[in-house]
């Protein structure tokens, strides 16, 4: 069975495989505890991500080695999706509002749906902005 993980816990794996091999025992030995690393690592995680390492402690190892991460990456890990974000409205005579993403890389808003860029669920988090307030619709 194949787990397709998220970007986030991608990073959260790795980062406890970076962790790992610069410990003295190094990345595969049987002393490292990779349920620990992953839970200092991605402390914002569900219990569901931590149990399922049993399970799939082989994709886990393949992404945490860094000689196998970027084919890990391509096996493994959901490709992230683009959406339009419209600002859910507070009234019923709101202006409907866009994100939008400007040339200088600054995620701000517009009223016009022709100037909305298709933006990741992770790059609209990054910016600051809480997914959930928005209606979004994908793009291909």
């Amino acid at each position: 069975m194949t787990k397709k993980f998220t970007e986030e816990q991608y990073r959260a794996i790795a980062k406890a495989g970076d962790k790992a091999a610069n410990e003295v025992y190094g990345l595969i030995d049987s002393r490292v505890d990779y349920e620990e690393l992953l839970r200092m690592e991605a402390p914002n995680q569900d219990n569901d991500f931590y149990s399922e390492f049993t399970l799939y402690n082989q994709q886990i190892m393949a992404i945490a080695n860094p000689l196998t991460r970027d084919w890990a990456h391509e096996q493994f890990v959901e490709k992230e999706r683009k959406y339009i974000w419209q600002l859910k409205p507070l009234f019923d005579d709101d202006d409907e509002i866009y994100l939008k993403e400007y040339e200088n890389g600054i995620i701000s808003y517009t009223i016009n749906s022709n100037h909305a860029s298709p933006l990741t669920e992770s790059k609209v988090r990054e910016w600051g902005y809480n997914p959930d307030m928005f209606n979004r619709e994908r793009v291909e």
